[in-house]
């Protein structure tokens, strides 16, 4: 009984602590304006992308097979997961409706335990490839939570299988229960706290992104300067922002970064996410010059790489068109060469 309710408050601290830091996202992305000109439209198309997209992980493994297969593993395997963690959970109460003799229990057993192999062998591959590969297009900075969040994946797919062989009834047992408890407990309030908050976000932001390629909005009276302050960005601008997985498709692939310019679309999309948390939503301080480099916005040759690249479903172009025309509209624009461009033009 007494591990029951430690059970119980653990999983109320756990869930307390997500909700906690996640309602503070959500608030800025309820809060920030509505599009009027978007629409759901046709729901076809979107459930395909979604598929493809989100379930498939088709984008994910095109565009990096290496890097993306194991990506894909790691998303597969926590859907396998999702069953046995409501499982696990149970079992810590006394009711577990997932039974090893059972055709069906045994036939997901063993599957989980594939997917263990498979997500422990990718996750232990994708931080050899973070922490001692550092491909320089995930950055120079090394999150640390990121690694903490690694090492717990892998101790849950390590218990889960140390369980399948150690009976939970023995001391050993118990103990391994324990351990991937406390594993799922406190990998849960860290999503919110990092890039994994994707794993909440990006399937919705996949789903809502704009329909065609690089869809630029169109300003809205002559009042609509373009994107100056986080006023003007709308609620699907918040939710990609907040949905970055950092990976760095967007930037390895854009020209401007690749011949060397500031540019880069991935430091964008955190620089807006940087505003929102600092400033909220209805900031008119320039976003350009504090979170966010004017010269590199400049840089952008609009070809729309990075959209294609992005495998969370984030539109680069209409957020950096609209902070240049923000920029041109307000006469914040300082840039020598396309000063004189603009008076030999008058």
């Amino acid at each position: 009984m007494i591990e029951k309710i430690l059970l119980a408050l653990l999983m109320t601290a756990s869930g307390g602590g997500f909700w906690y830091r996640f309602r503070r996202v959500a608030n800025i992305i309820a809060a920030a304006k509505p599009d009027p000109e978007f629409r759901i439209g046709s729901l076809g198309p979107r459930f395909r992308t979604f598929v493809w997209e989100v379930l498939c992980q088709g984008k994910v493994i095109e565009q990096r097979p290496v890097a993306g297969a194991a990506h894909a593993l790691v998303f597969w395997g926590f859907l396998a997961f999702g069953l046995i963690t409501l499982n696990h959970f149970a079992l810590g109460f006394g009711f577990p409706f997932l039974s090893p003799d059972s055709v069906f229990g045994k036939a997901y057993f063993g599957l989980a335990a594939i997917f263990a192999v498979a997500v422990a062998v990718s996750i232990s591959f994708l931080a050899f490839r973070r922490f001692v590969l550092k491909p320089v297009w995930l950055g120079a900075k090394v999150s640390v939570e990121s690694g903490f969040i690694a090492c717990l994946i892998l101790t849950l797919m390590l218990t889960y299988l140390a369980s399948l062989a150690i009976p939970e009834t023995t001391l050993t047992g118990h103990g391994i229960w324990w351990l991937h408890t406390l594993a799922l407990l406190i990998f849960l309030p860290l999503v919110p706290h990092t890039k994994h908050l994707h794993l909440v976000l990006s399937p919705l932001t996949v789903f809502l992104k704009r329909d065609g390629f690089s869809a630029i909005a169109k300003l809205n009276g002559d009042e609509d300067f373009g994107i100056v302050g986080t006023k003007d960005l709308d609620q699907i601008a918040a939710l990609q922002a907040f949905s970055c997985v950092e990976c760095g498709r967007c930037t390895e692939h854009c020209p401007a970064a690749n011949t060397g310019k500031l540019l880069n679309p991935k430091e964008i999309i955190l620089g807006l996410r940087t505003a929102f948390n600092e400033l909220g939503t209805a900031s008119e301080a320039p976003l350009l010059g504090a979170q966010i480099s004017e010269e590199a916005v400049f840089q952008c040759t609009t070809c729309g790489s990075c959209e294609f690249q992005c495998p969370v479903g984030i539109q680069h172009l209409p957020l950096i068109v609209g902070m240049r025309r923000g920029a041109v509209n307000t006469g914040a624009w300082e840039d020598k060469f396309g000063t004189k461009l603009v008076l030999a033009m008058e």
